[in-house]
């Protein structure tokens, strides 16, 4: 896969210091030329896996080893999954005749369709999924743009979701080909592993050109995610 380093340093939560670093000292899976990173998913998502696992052995000491355990494997439970995908966006919801005629509005409106989670904050999920368009717009292209905040989001928040909202009007995102945008899948996770999983297994979908023709007609709710179970289906055959 390649991508920006600037987008790669955001999935991961590191900050491009950290990432150049890392890549000169061969910590990191991902090879650079210039400003883009060339990388394979599931070595990075391995790769992610295990800083976390440092991570949170360096806290045992605080934190009682049992608990600590079942936290993880309720964390993880989702990731290992193989429905992550159909079941983060049935936990977001398929939303249509979204309003607005610019990015920051139709994110604002789209923001308010986020399903009630302890602690949601809604000013500060806007606040972060802003701070992320001003590195580069998630605008990927095909008129599909991917916002996300620049951080996993962990007060009161567990199970990943996908909020798909199809616009009312067709928005300039500044996309990578500069195509307007008609849809949106508000990507949030707790854990940078979700994350990156989840990321995965929609740029696979959004690959498809069946796929994509089929998004294009905005269909309903339940077509929607009979045809994210179908596109899963294939991912793991795939993978087995």
């Amino acid at each position: 896969m390649r991508r920006s380093l600037t987008q790669i340093a955001d999935d991961l939560g590191l900050n491009m210091d950290t990432l150049n670093r890392w890549i000169r000292q061969g910590k990191i899976p991902v090879n650079q030329q210039g400003n883009m990173g060339i990388y394979n998913q599931s070595e990075l998502n391995r790769w992610a896996e295990k800083q976390r696992k440092i991570l949170m052995s360096s806290d045992d000491e605080h934190v009682d080893q049992k608990t600590h355990q079942n936290q993880t494997a309720h964390q993880n439970k989702e990731t290992l999954s193989s429905s992550l995908l159909f079941s983060a966006f049935k936990r977001g919801g398929i939303f249509h005749g979204i309003t607005g005629k610019r990015k920051t509005e139709v994110i604002q409106a789209a923001v308010e369709k986020i399903p009630d989670f302890p602690g949601k904050n809604l000013a500060e999920i806007y606040h972060q999924l802003m701070e992320r368009e001003k590195l580069a717009s998630t605008g990927i292209g095909q008129g599909v743009a991917i916002p996300h905040p620049r951080n996993p989001i962990e007060q009161g928040f567990s199970q990943p979701m996908i909020v798909a909202c199809f616009l009312e009007n067709n928005v300039d995102f500044q996309a990578i080909d500069d195509k307007p945008v008609f849809v949106l899948f508000l990507l949030m996770s707790s854990t940078i592993e979700n994350h990156l999983n989840m990321l995965s297994r929609l740029s696979f979908c959004l690959r498809d050109r069946e796929f994509m023709t089929f998004v294009r007609q905005k269909p309903d709710a339940d077509l929607f995610l009979n045809r994210i179970k179908e596109m899963e289906s294939s991912i793991d055959k795939r993978e087995m």
